[in-house]
């Protein structure tokens, strides 16, 4: 797909090369669950103690990163706090 120019319009071509065969069709006619996972799952990143990635800005001097409110906290090291607190996280397996 092109347009004026011989610029190559990407978002049409990717549209246009959508297809949805019979069967999936069917399924979202009848509204049926297309994908699902059971038990639900978050993705927590594994880190070393004090080795986890902080974004910045570019224009943000170490100082200020560092001064952030918890930027000590993870992903990560919230599951921890949490579960050492509460029991209802006990069940869950962490992978």
């Amino acid at each position: 797909m092109e347009i004026s120019g011989g610029v190559q319009d990407e978002i049409k071509a990717h549209l246009d090369s959508q297809f949805i065969g019979p069967t999936e069709a069917c399924w979202k006619i009848f509204e049926f669950n297309m994908y699902g996972e059971s038990p639900a799952v978050q993705h927590l990143p594994i880190h070393l103690p004090n080795e986890h990635y902080v974004n910045f800005h570019a224009h943000q001097t170490v100082n200020e990163v560092l001064a952030r409110q918890n930027v000590e906290k993870t992903q990560l090291t919230a599951w921890f706090d949490y579960n050492s607190a509460h029991n209802d996280g006990l069940g869950l397996t962490y992978w």
